[in-house]
Formats: structure tokens, sequence, C-alpha cells
């Protein structure tokens, strides 16, 4: 069982290099989706340009119109392609607005990425620097206890023999004096 165990430092390496790679992917979809709605903002700026140009010739076109006939049917066609016009205007820069906050995006996607990354060496960097130092404690940790055990093995007995010697020698003090 102890063969099939990893230790703790291989299942952090494999953990991150898993992390990696969904960091990785998540990055190239967000970076996809960033790209497809800048890519629909330049849509909507150029469709908007299209529409306030047309617009705008519309207006011309009335303007030029209401200059022979001015009369109330022709001055409501005038309000309506100053509405229309001003509209256009408002889509092209709420076009505009979604293409800057796309790129927005896409920096802080890039910002973001930079940091994982980052975070993803140090911890890398850290297991192999755990490994390092786990591996020579490892070997002076056993030596240490046996060198403990010996210790106090060799004084127990020390101290057992010198109390034999102090209790016979008692023994015999009055032995000599009675005799």
């Amino acid at each position: 069982m102890a063969s099939k165990k990893m230790d703790p430092v291989a299942l952090i390496k494999k953990e991150i290099e898993a992390l990696e790679k969904k960091v990785e992917a998540l990055r190239e979809r967000l970076m996809a989706d960033a790209n497809k709605a800048i890519d629909k903002a330049k849509d909507q700026a150029d469709k908007a340009k299209a529409k306030l140009k047309a617009e705008q010739d519309k207006l011309k076109e009335l303007q030029q119109k209401a200059k022979k006939n001015v009369d109330a049917r022709v001055q409501k066609q005038l309000d309506r392609a100053h509405s229309a016009v001003s509209a256009a205007k408002e889509l092209e820069l709420d076009a505009q607005a979604l293409m800057i906050m796309g790129r927005e995006q896409m920096k802080e996607l890039r910002e973001d990425y930079r940091q994982a990354k980052a975070m993803a060496k140090a911890a890398k960097d850290a297991a192999k620097e755990f490994d390092k130092k786990a591996k020579p404690a490892a070997k002076k940790t056993p030596v240490k206890k046996a060198a403990a055990k010996k210790a106090p093995a060799k004084k127990a007995p020390a101290k057992k023999a010198v109390a034999k010697k102090k209790a016979p020698a008692k023994k015999k003090a009055p032995a000599k004096t009675a005799g």
C-alpha cells in the first residue's frame, strides 16, 4: 500500500498541472468570447454608421425639399429625420462603448492569466523546495531518535550500579562493628 501512495508534493504538482490546464482552457474560451463580442460590436458600429449616413442623406434631402415647400407635413418628416439621426448616433456610441468594454475585458483576462501562471509557478517552486527540504529531514530524524534511545539506556545502568555498591557497603559496616 505504501508504494501505491503518492507523496504530497507529487499530488500537489499533479493538481497544479490540472489547474493550469483548466486555466488555459478557460482563458482560451474567454478570449474567444471577448473576440466575438468585439467583432459583434464592430459590426454594430458599422451598421450604425451606415444607418447614420443614410439618415443624414435623407435629412439633407428633406431639408432641400423643405426649403422649396415649407409645410406641416415636411416639418413632421424633418422632425422624424432629426430623431432618427439622434437615435443612430446613440446606437453608434453604444457600439463603440461595447468595443471599448470588450478590449478592457481582454486586457483583464490577459492580466488574470499572467497572475494565474505566476501563482502556478510559485506553487511548483514551493513544492520543489519542500521536496528538497523533506528528503534530508527524513534522513536526519531516525538518526536523532536512535541516539536519544541509547543515551537513557547508558545512564540507567550506571545509576543502578552505584546504588548496589552503596547498599552492600552499609551492610558490611555494621557487621564489622558487631564482630
